[in-house]
């Protein structure tokens, strides 16, 4: 299934004809007609006020169901300058773009357990778990991941009160390990993956492929991201999945010895 058939298929749930969709979203029903025929994709701004009209998430309009909502099957690459921009262009003429923002997280652990620490990034330790609070425009949202081999345990919910969670993280003995800020690029590619690029201060560029869609075992899905990853001339010995904090810490580190 494709986007065309999903915003058909909402539509007729709705009990909408393509004109009276038309006449909601300010269009004609031609291009309702051409959008649910995959002649035509709509812009995210549409694809947004369709989620609207129809009551659903934006991510199933652009990716169909998600049949794992608490694993994350994913892999990150450093990149050139030159690598990013060439990305960059591929992914504008051959995804849908989903958009563009500047992100700011940051980074907690508990003081009675850490879960990164000098001693870990002296020995290349991979760090398993992050805690952290991510804002997204005017949104915080809380975030939790466990990573094991190939996928990660991920759970998240937005904040309706920022302030008072961080004092609740006071009174618990968290403190706050690192910020990192990013500007990201976002694309949904082949209708199943999302693909990310990121300028990350202080670190540079990297680019994350992720499944957002699964039709296989996790195993061979992350066979296939390994497949797509050559396909776009990524070198495999690169794959670094310890996460933007720990190389900011471990930069950091480095700078002090």
């Amino acid at each position: 299934m494709n986007i065309g058939y999903r915003i058909a298929e909402m539509r007729k749930r709705k009990k909408l004809s393509q004109q009276e969709l038309a006449d909601k979203l300010f269009v004609s029903d031609k291009t309702i007609s051409s959008w649910e025929a995959n002649r035509t994709e709509p812009s995210l701004a549409f694809v947004a006020k369709m989620s609207e009209v129809f009551d659903c998430n934006i991510s199933y309009l652009v990716y169909g169901e998600i049949k794992r909502n608490d694993i994350e099957t994913e892999i990150r690459f450093k990149l050139t300058e030159k690598e990013y921009k060439e990305l960059e262009l591929f992914f504008k003429n051959n995804a849908i773009v989903l958009g563009e923002n500047k992100q700011l997280d940051i980074y907690f652990q508990p003081t009675y357990r850490a879960f990164i620490d000098h001693e870990k990034i002296q020995n290349k330790e991979e760090i398993k778990e992050w805690l952290r609070i991510g804002k997204r425009g005017n949104k915080f949202i809380l975030n939790y991941k466990n990573w094991h081999v190939n996928y990660c345990d991920e759970y998240e919910v937005e904040l309706d009160n920022n302030e008072n969670l961080m004092k609740i993280f006071t009174v618990l003995g968290l403190e706050e390990l690192i910020k990192v800020e990013k500007v990201r690029k976002t694309y949904c590619y082949q209708e199943k993956y999302e693909i990310a690029l990121d300028s990350i201060k202080d670190l540079g560029y990297f680019i994350e492929i992720e499944v957002k869609k699964y039709s296989e075992s996790i195993l061979n899905e992350y066979d296939t991201l390994l497949k797509m990853a050559k396909d776009f001339h990524l070198n495999l010995d690169l794959i670094d999945n310890r996460g933007y904090p720990y190389l900011l810490i471990e930069q950091k580190y480095n700078n002090m010895e």
